[in-house]
């Protein structure tokens, strides 16, 4: 029996070193989580704890009423023709999520942008002055940094608690300078393929990887 346990003592040891070495290994961002899988469902994103990035994904052709300019003063009609998609976020796990946004243009529409944001950040209901308040210039250059971060890996995200759920929104448009000529010709703003994603991380800084 002693020479039992002294083998099992022997085997124990040797598991909890290499158990910690395993986890010392770790990505520092992965040590303390697990992944309880995902549940994507229509237009909502059910997560649970995170051991790597949690993605959902939507897909879905987008005919717009018409281009506007977003850098331009005088344009009054900017909240009248973007789209808005709307995505129920629910973090069903224990721990603070991360959520980022991506908006990926399929087909061969030109001009797409996009801004995410929710309700809580609206200035007067409008999603151009919205746009407005948060970025230093009206350029393409400041709303790519606003969705993907100047190190394209970051951007603009929402912090969702455990067991909080909350409605994202994804606003997209196109910009009249990369469709004018089409346009004098006729041509409609329909067909755009566009793919939405979220991407729940977990609330650190460094933990996306697009």
């Amino acid at each position: 029996m002693s020479s039992f346990r002294s083998i099992m003592s022997i085997v124990m040891a040797f598991v909890l070193v290499f158990c910690a070495s395993y986890f010392h290994k770790m990505p520092t961002t992965s040590a303390w989580f697990y992944d309880s899988g995902v549940i994507d469902s229509g237009d909502s994103f059910i997560f649970g704890d995170l051991s790597v990035d949690t993605l959902f994904t939507s897909k879905s052709e987008i005919t717009f009423d018409g281009a506007t300019k977003l850098a331009d003063p005088e344009e009054i009609l900017f909240d009248e023709v973007i789209n808005v998609n709307e995505i129920l976020v629910n973090n069903s796990g224990t721990i603070p999520a991360r959520i980022y946004a991506e908006v990926k243009n399929t087909g061969n529409g030109k001009g797409l942008r996009w801004f995410f944001y929710d309700d809580a950040m609206l200035v007067d209901g409008s999603v151009k002055k919205t746009i407005e308040s948060v970025l230093p210039e009206l350029t393409d250059e400041a709303l790519y940094e606003y969705d993907f971060g100047a190190d394209s890996n970051s951007g603009k995200y929402f912090v969702i608690n455990p067991g909080e759920i909350r409605t994202l929104k994804i606003a997209t448009w196109i910009e009249y300078d990369f469709v004018e000529a089409e346009l004098k010709n006729g041509a409609t703003l329909d067909g755009y393929n566009v793919e939405i994603s979220l991407i729940a991380t977990q609330d650190v800084d460094g933990a996306l990887e697009r």
